[in-house]
């Protein structure tokens, strides 16, 4: 298992933050219970409606969004690593652990905060219009899925992290093991729907965005911008599969060096309006463009890592690999930072 960290852009500029709007509840004062009727004064008199069901709350579109990306981005990698991190130790998964491995390890847990983010936010959110019906269906899984790993991490994490299986020949740790197989297994399903779900929600936005831009604004510095970061991250979710089609890699590399050429150029007369830091954002333009060339050729011309190089991608230092996935990330998400600056 090698669960990487991929950044999410914050965008092109600041998001206003939406207010949320609920629709006005009737201001008419309540009427007290009348006393019942008689039946013959009952029937003479017309039923009362039925009261209209409440309204959703409402949220801009970006701002549901946003909220569920922060709850995948809190809880996402940390939950993959605690699982990562308690497979080191426990040898053989359908045994569980024995009390005998030479080394426990113990389990990571996720944050209290991170967790609360995938709470009650995304679970208002899910009720909230605009509906994204697929997306909000997979958030709410996500957040039921996210908040039973984390309990069991909790109550793992404190086990192993008081050593208590030194006092119970590590009866509470096998006991545990099957809960801990079972909701991870179910957070492992569910956060590769809710990725692919806001994969799919965020570059649709940010289509709609570029195409806004461009009929506002033209291609001017703006579009030019947007269409460049939504490139790269296009290019990105490509080549760091494991096994990725070679004409789509090409396809999509042209596509991130055209629209980073013509950012460029446009950046350097003077007469064009770009953000104060903007010299921040040429060298981490130009390291993932080659971090990319690089994972290209090594994946195209099937070149096998050296037994060097596998020592450090296993042992997370791949980032110094030329043509790897992890230093691609590494590049990406340096590009991401900076562009996360530009405000």
């Amino acid at each position: 298992m090698n669960v990487r960290n991929i950044k999410t852009p914050a965008g092109l500029a600041a998001l206003i933050a939406a207010v949320i709007s609920l629709t006005a509840c009737d201001d008419k004062p309540e009427r007290a219970v009348e006393p019942a009727q008689p039946e013959s004064a009952a029937a003479s008199t017309a039923p009362a409606p039925s009261p209209a069901p409440a309204a959703k709350p409402q949220l801009d579109a970006t701002q549901k969004l946003n909220i569920y990306i922060e709850c995948f981005n809190s809880t996402y990698v940390s939950a993959h690593k605690a699982m990562e991190r308690y497979t080191s130790w426990v040898k053989d998964m359908k045994v569980g652990p024995t009390g005998k491995e030479r080394i426990i390890y113990g389990i990571y847990t996720v944050g209290e905060p991170s967790l609360k983010s995938c709470g009650e936010p995304v679970l208002n959110a899910a009720q909230s219009e605009p509906a994204m019906p697929a997306l909000d269906t997979v958030a709410k899984d996500y957040s039921a899925a996210v908040t039973a790993w984390g309990k069991t991490l909790e109550e793992a994490g404190t086990y192993y992290g008081r050593e208590n299986y030194k006092d119970d020949a590590m009866a509470r740790g096998k006991a545990m093991h099957g809960d801990i197989v079972k909701h991870y297994a179910a957070f492992n399903t569910t956060s590769h729907q809710f990725n692919q779900a806001l994969e799919d929600a965020n570059d649709q936005r940010q289509l709609t965005q570029l195409a806004d831009i461009e009929k506002k604004e033209g291609r001017q510095f703006n579009y030019w911008y947007m269409a460049t970061m939504l490139s790269a991250k296009q290019l990105v979710n490509v080549l760091t599969q494991d096994d990725f089609d070679i004409n789509t890699a090409t396809a999509r590399l042209k596509a991130y060096e055209d629209n980073a050429d013509a950012l460029i150029e446009l950046a350097k007369k003077p007469e064009t309006a770009k953000p104060a830091m903007w010299s921040m954002m040429s060298l981490p333009l130009e390291n993932y463009r080659m971090a990319a060339k690089e994972r290209l050729r090594r994946v195209r011309d099937k070149t096998p890592y050296s037994q060097g190089e596998r020592s450090l991608i296993s042992n997370n230092s791949g980032w110094m690999v030329h043509g790897s996935a992890d230093k691609l990330i590494r590049n990406y998400n340096s590009l991401i930072d900076s562009s996360n600056r530009q405000r």
